[in-house]
């Protein structure tokens, strides 16, 4: 889990960068060379703003990244939600900006097989991203509501050190199910539409069936050290202002988020230390 990592590494001392450049650590959902090429132009633009170079990190595994936030190796950070309250009370760390994006936690299928709910996947493997994810924490939770009867038995899990593998894992039919962060707006849209069978695409086309989804929840949020948030002058308006220009449209095309907003701490009020292990108890499986 996140929450031990960040408060016994809390501590650490920050490895200095170099005071002619900055880094931008992102969380490890990608593999490194997909990762990197996705945020360039991001990477580029906050060169720009900082008037400094800007180089682009990460790590092997989330809990090496979670590491290293703790020991604040980054000067700037984009990451997932749920690790923003950690990072605004165990470091230097505040948050700047979210993605305009709603995220969504699915526990999918393929679409012919006979696994109609979470309860139907005992003894199945389910293909996972890493431990310390929120997608793997809310299948942990998903999975304890279950009662295993009859000489079934709790699913195995094969966790991957990024999403992407974890897919490949699932399409190669590896794996029975699959757990997944995808677009939130598009399952909060299909909700209201009062579908009873959710259907969605992977990037390369396998067609799956969704047996259970989270509630919604903020996107990507960018962070930076109080050093550079003093002298970046306000990044949060400038973030915001990406959609009002066409090279602003461009950028944000380019790395795959529809804007920026700024966050309120409620927020991330879910994803607080006391709040983590009910954050989804008011979810119930939608009906097939």
């Amino acid at each position: 889990m996140l929450i031990p990592v960040l408060l016994m590494l809390g501590g650490l001392p920050a490895l200095a960068n170099d005071a002619q450049t900055r880094s931008l650590g992102i969380q490890p959902f990608l593999s490194p060379p997909a990762l990197f090429e996705r945020y360039a132009p991001l990477r580029d633009w906050l060169s720009e703003q900082l008037e400094v170079p800007v180089r682009i990190e990460s790590a092997r595994t989330r809990d090496v990244f979670h590491q290293r936030l703790a020991a604040e190796r980054y000067d700037l950070v984009f990451t997932s939600p749920h690790v923003v309250p950690f990072l605004e009370t165990e470091t230097r760390y505040q948050a700047i900006a979210a993605t305009r994006d709603r995220l969504a936690i699915l526990i999918a299928v393929l679409p012919e097989t006979p696994f109609d709910s979470v309860e139907d996947l005992a003894n199945a493997r389910i293909a996972a991203p890493f431990e310390e994810s929120l997608a793997s924490a809310y299948l942990d939770h998903a999975l304890s509501r279950q009662l295993w009867t009859d000489g079934a038995s709790r699913p195995i899990i094969q966790h991957h050190h990024h999403h992407s593998a974890a897919v490949t894992t699932f399409v190669r039919g590896e794996t029975e199910a699959l757990v997944l962060v995808t677009d939130g707006d598009v399952v909060e849209s299909l909700t209201r539409l009062g579908a009873t069978t959710m259907l969605m695409s992977l990037g390369d086309g396998t067609l799956v069936r969704v047996i259970e989804a989270s509630p919604t929840f903020p996107g990507m949020t960018l962070l930076a050290r109080n050093a550079v948030v003093a002298e970046a002058g306000d990044l949060t308006r400038s973030l915001i202002s990406l959609e009002d220009t066409a090279q602003g449209q461009h950028l944000l095309r380019a790395i795959r988020h529809r804007g920026f907003v700024a966050v309120q701490d409620t927020d991330f009020l879910p994803f607080r230390q006391e709040a983590f292990e009910n954050a989804f108890d008011s979810f119930e499986p939608k009906e097939e």
